[in-house]
C-alpha cells in the first residue's frame, strides 16, 4: 500500500478523476437522447446530419447538433463528412429494447439533489433511502435493468432448471414473485404459463401501479399485483413457486423475510432466489470488471434500502455471500439449498430452496 505522492502518476489521477465525471455526464446524455427520442431516431435514420436528425424529432437542431457530438466523442456513435450513425453494437445495445444485451434501463434518471441530501443526512442518521421514496422514474429504471434478461431467460432456462417444476407451471400452478417490482419476470410467467395463477408482490406503490397498468395492457388475466412485502406472505398457502429476484439483499431484516417465505410455501414448493454473484469482502469482489458500479449502486439503492429502518442489516449489493444466505435459510426453517449458477445472467447467483 503505497502512502507517498509520486508526482509522476499526479496527471493519471487528475485524468482518471476527470473520467469519472466524464461518465456521470455521458450517462446523462444517453439518458437524454432516450427521453427525446434521439437514439430511436438516430437508430431508424442513420446516418443523419443534425438537420436531419432535428426534422425527424422535430427538436431544436442547435441542441441535436450539440448532443451528437457528445455521443461521438464518447465514440458511441461515428462521425464522417456531418453525418452520424450509432455505431452497430451500441445500435442494438441501446436500440433494442427486448435483447437480452439491452442495456436501456441502466441508463436511468441521474441522481437528484433530493436523493444525494437523504444520502448525505444518512451518514449521520444512518437512515437510508426505500426503493419508493426514490420516485416513479426509479421504479422503471429498476425495472428496465434486468427485464430483457427476464425475459428471455427466466422460463426456459432459470426456471426450468428446477426438476419438474416446467411440468408444474403448464399444469397450473400457484407463483408468486415477492419483491416484484413492475412485474416483469411475473408477466413473463404469466404469459409462458397461461394454465398458472400468478401473483406480484411489492411494497412500492409507483411499482405496483406501473405493472398492474402493463398486466391489463397485455390481457394476462392470469396475472395479479398487490402492495405489500414479505410479511404479507402469511396471507398465503400452499404455493407452489417462490421467486425472489435482487431483492434479499436490499431488506432491512432479511432473516424475518425468509422466515415468510417458508411460511407460504406448499411442502413440496420451491423458492428460488436470485441475488448477485457476492464474495466476501472487496478484495474477492474485485474480480467483477464494474465492481465500482456496484458499490456505487449499494451506496444509492441497495445498501441504503437495506438501510432504511432502524436496526437494518445493510447488507447491500455485494454483502449476500453463499455463507450467509444458507445460513439464513436454515435459521429459517429450509434443509436444502441448491446454489447454481447460469452463463445466460453472469451477473447474479441462483438458489433454489427447499423445505
Amino acid at each position: 500500500m503505497r502512502t507517498e505522492l509520486d508526482p509522476e502518476l499526479l496527471s493519471d489521477a487528475i485524468q482518471h478523476l476527470y473520467k469519472i465525471r466524464e461518465g456521470e455526464l455521458i450517462s446523462a446524455a444517453v439518458h437524454v437522447g432516450g427521453r427525446t427520442g434521439l437514439l430511436d431516431a438516430l437508430v431508424e435514420h442513420g446516418p443523419v446530419s443534425s438537420e436531419e436528425l432535428a426534422a425527424h424529432t422535430g427538436l431544436h437542431e442547435r441542441w441535436v447538433r450539440e448532443w451528437l457530438h457528445t455521443i461521438a466523442a464518447a465514440e458511441l456513435a461515428f462521425h464522417d463528412d456531418g453525418e452520424f450513425v450509432l455505431t452497430p453494437e451500441i445500435a442494438l445495445i441501446l436500440g433494442e429494447e427486448d435483447h437480452p444485451a439491452s442495456m436501456v434501463g441502466v441508463f436511468g434518471p441521474p441522481i437528484t439533489h433530493e436523493e444525494i441530501e437523504h444520502t448525505v443526512d444518512a451518514f449521520r442518521t444512518g437512515l437510508g433511502m426505500t426503493w419508493d421514496q426514490h420516485g416513479e422514474h426509479t421504479c422503471h429504471f429498476q425495472a428496465a435493468m434486468g427485464a430483457a434478461g427476464q425475459k428471455a431467460f427466466l422460463v426456459p432456462v432459470i426456471l426450468s432448471s428446477i426438476e419438474g417444476m416446467a411440468d408444474r407451471l403448464a399444469a397450473g400452478a400457484t407463483v408468486v414473485d415477492i419483491g416484484c417490482g413492475a412485474g416483469v419476470a411475473a408477466a413473463a410467467i404469466a404469459e409462458a404459463c397461461p394454465e398458472s395463477k400468478v401473483i406480484g408482490i411489492d411494497p412500492s406503490a409507483h411499482a405496483i401501479a406501473s405493472a398492474t397498468q402493463m398486466a391489463r395492457a397485455a390481457g394476462l388475466r392470469n396475472l395479479e399485483f398487490r402492495e405489500g412485502s414479505f410479511d404479507d406472505l402469511h396471507d398465503l398457502s400452499e404455493v407452489d413457486l417462490l421467486i425472489t429476484l435482487d431483492v434479499i439483499h436490499d431488506l432491512p431484516h432479511p432473516g424475518a423475510a425468509v422466515r415468510s417465505a417458508r411460511s407460504c410455501l406448499a411442502d413440496d414448493g420451491v423458492w428460488m432466489v436470485a441475488d448477485i454473484r457476492a464474495m466476501e469482502g472487496l478484495e474477492a469482489n474485485r474480480e467483477y470488471p464494474l465492481v465500482s458500479l456496484l458499490y456505487g449502486m449499494s451506496l444509492f439503492y441497495c445498501m441504503s434500502s437495506a438501510m432504511s429502518e432502524p436496526g437494518g442489516a445493510g447488507l447491500g449489493t455485494l454483502g449476500l455471500t453463499v455463507d450467509i444466505f444458507k445460513e439464513l435459510a436454515i435459521a429459517g426453517g429450509f434443509s436444502s439449498i441448491d446454489t447454481r449458477e447460469f452463463k445466460v445472467d453472469p451477473l447474479n447467483r441462483y438458489y433454489e430452496v427447499r423445505v
